[in-house]
């Protein structure tokens, strides 16, 4: 028989801030696709093909990250790995988009990478393992 714990507010923080990301990426990925069909309001060097698929990959991420955050919030093991494993490849997006797309980029990259460090940050704590062990 296992022994329920609360949900730590570190994790339910986790679960406001992966709402606020996935939040973020819906909107940047909007924003970047309605770009890549208006590229005479781009002022940086790219294609528009290279941002209606950084938009759309941001759409995805963005639909795949509120599912997460439903199971982040149920307290599921499952959303905790794919929610680490898809923060650790927003670090990683975040970079490589500020490396390609520059200043275009550039706040939604810094911001999206800082937010998902905390988010890691925190799922690894031993309250929240002891909460996501216990669902």
């Amino acid at each position: 028989m296992s022994t329920t714990v609360r949900r730590p507010a570190g994790v339910t923080f986790v679960v406001v801030l992966t709402w606020i990301v996935a939040f973020v990426d819906l909107v940047g990925g909007a924003a970047l696709l309605w770009l890549s069909l208006n590229m005479d309001r781009v002022t940086v060097d790219i294609g528009a093909s290279d941002l209606r698929a950084y938009g759309i990959s941001l759409l995805a991420i963005g639909l795949l990250t509120v599912a997460m955050a439903l199971g982040l919030a149920a307290g599921t093991q499952l959303s905790r790995v794919i929610v680490m494993i898809l923060m650790i490849l927003r670090i990683a997006g975040a970079i490589y988009a500020y490396v390609e797309f520059g200043d275009l980029v550039r706040w939604q990259s810094i911001g999206q990478g800082v937010a998902a460090a905390l988010v890691i940050a925190i799922l690894f704590t031993p309250r929240a393992s002891a909460f996501f062990r216990s669902a």
